[in-house]
């Protein structure tokens, strides 16, 4: 039988929630644990890593850093070929069990313009958002299947795969339309559809996909949205939450996600959000 290793990647994970989830599955691992954090800035990325390995000596840290998101092919050689080199170091090491689940964690993205209406929009704006929230996005899903599920001759002998989770950090606009959210609604429900599509032609047992959404969390995204939000009526409502502290805390929303992640009980291309039971 196997020795369980887990292994995260966590996009975005410098800063804001990526590094919340980091320290999550920092605080609830039992087993032997490797966590690749990727993001752009290498200083913030080793202090994640620090306070990680200070809160659990099961886990191992790799940094992946200096990324860009710009472009299918930024993603593909700023973040696939380094993830690849990390793991074939990780297969070739006797000492380390070998990985047994691996969990990409895509929480990186931008908001666009929210003062915009659609027809606001500038093509040179609608661009460069799908080319970091979604051409980016499916890049990174592929190619992180194929990297763990390689497609091989029939009758060829390979190493059991690890089980594969794609967790995509969803939001409620990528299922209900609100005013001025046009690109960053359509880039959420778009990657919802891509992990629902993935969960349709792979093998369940095999690759799991959860889409989450964590709710209106207290942190510098949600100040941004208070502050250039073109709908009156929606910056009126998040400004009074969080004025009355309603605004949902990242270490509360991460840990939930920890636990759906190690409950493992989810239908595979679901969306949930943090409000759900």
């Amino acid at each position: 039988m196997l020795l369980p290793h887990s292994l995260y990647v966590i996009t975005g994970a410098n800063r804001g929630f990526g590094q919340a989830i980091a320290n999550a599955i920092a605080s609830k691992a039992n087993h032997t644990t490797t966590m690749i954090l990727v993001g752009r800035q290498q200083v913030s990325l080793d202090n994640v890593a620090n306070q990680i390995i200070q809160k659990n000596k099961n886990i191992t840290t790799r940094i992946i850093s200096n990324v860009s998101l710009d472009s299918a092919m930024a993603a593909k050689e700023t973040i696939l070929k380094p993830l690849e080199t990390i793991v074939t170091e990780l297969q070739q090491k006797e000492v380390v069990p070998v990985v047994t689940r691996a969990i990409l964690i895509n929480n990186a993205g931008s908001t666009g313009d929210l003062s915009k209406a659609v027809s606001d929009y500038e093509a040179e704006e609608i661009q460069s958002y799908i080319d970091m929230n979604i051409a980016s996005y499916i890049t990174l899903i592929s190619g992180f299947i194929r990297l763990f599920h390689p497609k091989v001759e029939k009758d060829t002998i390979q190493p059991i795969p690890p089980q594969l989770s794609l967790v995509n950090i969803s939001s409620l606009l990528a299922v209900e339309p609100f005013s001025n959210w046009g690109l960053y609604a359509t880039g959420k429900s778009a990657r919802d559809m891509l992990l629902r599509i993935v969960a349709k032609e792979e093998d369940e047992e095999s690759v799991r996909t959860l889409s989450y959404a964590p709710g209106p969390l207290d942190n510098e995204m949600q100040q941004h949205v208070r502050e250039t939000l073109g709908d009156l009526d929606q910056k009126k409502l998040y400004t009074e939450m969080a004025n009355e502290k309603k605004l949902v805390s990242m270490e509360a929303s991460a840990n939930k996600l920890v636990e759906l992640l190690h409950g493992n009980t989810f239908d595979s291309g679901a969306h949930i959000d943090f409000f759900d039971p």
